[in-house]
Parts: structure tokens; C-alpha cells; sequence
């Protein structure tokens, strides 16, 4: 009885670490902010240019092949209508960097970006991956309290 009692608890005890370890590998990690910047800066000012000036070709320049399916030119239009309506047009060369994290495979890139109509400024934030090549961009989200609305 009493071995089986061990064998239960070291189950227990194996399975709780290995939860922990996946939970921990879930959480965002720090990552090399310089570096990060040295690719995430013009990559995310080409961005928002591409958008600024409705250069589809320039916007996803710099994207992997299923942001480039899932982010097409209709969408693009959509994405660029929203903008316009709600928080303007974006100042060049206004964004600043937050911070970087990573998660999983995923390396984050985080910008305050002004907009000539949210004062509040837009939280630009762009996922980048590198499946053993150059980075490329994964993910791209806009935050503020005008876009929220």
C-alpha cells in the first residue's frame, strides 16, 4: 500500500511540474529589446507608411506568407477606412517603442504611435517569427480609446 501511496504522489508531483513548466513557457518573456529594434523599428515604420499612403505592396513587404493571406488587399482597404474614421492619420515617425516580450515562437513588438485624431495615441503592436530565416512580421493589432469605440 505504501508504494503504490509513493508512486501516486510522484505522479502528482511529475504532472505539477510539468503544468508549471508549460504555464511558465505561456507567460511573455523578456527578450533583447536592442536587438529587437534593430529589425522591429523599420519594419513597423514601413507599416505604418505602407498604410499612410495605401501601399499595399509597401505594407506587407516585410510579412510571412499566412499574414499575407489573411491580411489581403481588401483587407487592407478596410484597415486603412477604420483608421481614417476613427483616429486619422498616422504622424511620421511618431511611434515610440514600449517594450518587447516574447511568447513561444512569437517575438512582440510594442509602439505608441500618434494619430492626428486620438490624443490618446494608438498602441501599435507587431508579432514578429523567424522560422530559421529572416524575421517576418506574424501579427499586427491597433489599440485606442477611439479605435475601442
Amino acid at each position: 500500500m505504501k508504494k503504490s501511496s509513493f508512486v501516486i504522489i510522484a505522479v502528482i508531483v511529475a504532472l505539477a511540474a510539468v503544468g508549471g513548466i508549460v504555464y511558465w513557457l505561456s507567460l511573455p518573456q523578456p527578450v533583447d529589446e536592442a536587438s529587437l529594434r534593430v529589425y522591429a523599428d523599420p519594419m513597423t515604420e514601413n507599416l505604418l507608411l505602407g498604410i499612410e499612403n495605401g501601399n499595399y505592396t509597401a505594407f506587407s513587404r516585410d510579412f510571412d506568407d499566412a499574414m499575407r493571406n489573411a491580411l489581403n488587399l481588401t483587407n487592407f482597404q478596410q484597415l486603412i477606412s477604420n483608421l481614417d474614421s476613427k483616429v486619422g492619420h498616422y504622424v511620421s515617425d511618431s511611434k515610440t517603442f514600449i517594450k518587447g516580450e516574447q511568447t513561444g515562437n512569437y517575438i512582440i513588438a510594442y509602439y505608441m504611435a500618434d494619430y492626428t485624431n486620438e490624443p490618446a495615441g494608438v498602441t501599435v503592436r507587431v508579432v514578429f517569427t523567424s522560422d530559421n530565416g529572416p524575421e517576418k512580421i506574424s501579427g499586427l493589432w491597433f489599440s485606442s480609446p477611439k479605435l475601442a469605440s
